[in-house]
């Protein structure tokens, strides 16, 4: 099954380890760090058109990727619950 998180990229679910809220991200310190380690090493991939609302971590090429998204958190995991 696949997952369109926004600005016409679609991944698959298998491939997604996690969908977290950005603003939630960005107030925790050890969340931050990590957040601020996969920008360093050019993991991030920004695809929200400048709404930033969530960060959607997949493994890609066996590499972790963050992709910023300007959907919720919530409405992605709600479309990841869909009965396949």
């Amino acid at each position: 099954m696949y997952l369109h998180i926004g600005n016409n990229v679609i991944m698959k679910r298998e491939d997604i380890i996690g969908i977290f809220d950005l603003k939630a991200i960005k107030k925790s310190k050890n969340c931050k760090k990590f957040f601020e380690k996969l920008e360093e090493n050019n993991n991030i991939i920004n695809i929200s058109e400048g709404i930033e609302e969530s960060l959607v971590l997949a493994m890609k090429k066996n590499k972790l990727k963050g992709y910023i998204s300007n959907i919720s958190s919530g409405t992605l995991g709600k479309r990841c619950n869909v009965i396949e």
